[in-house]
């Protein structure tokens, strides 16, 4: 199993993001702006070497990062 040094909010993100969820709503749900959201965003992406939202759930599911 390949670990991904996620944060615990990169982690939230990457399950909101695998439930289908939109920047807007995962900042509302996590207080945060949605600016931020998108920077926590990009850094799963580089960790996950994903190129979009869908291929970072994917490999999230994959790799059990996310249930």
């Amino acid at each position: 199993l390949e670990t991904y040094p996620l944060t615990l909010i990169e982690l939230d993100i990457l399950e909101l993001i695998v439930a289908r969820k939109s920047n807007g709503d995962i900042a509302e749900k996590l207080y945060i702006t949605v600016g931020t959201v998108k920077t926590h965003v990009r850094n799963i992406l580089n960790k996950l070497c994903a190129d979009d939202r869908t291929q970072a759930a994917v490999r999230a599911l994959r790799s059990g990062l996310v249930a």
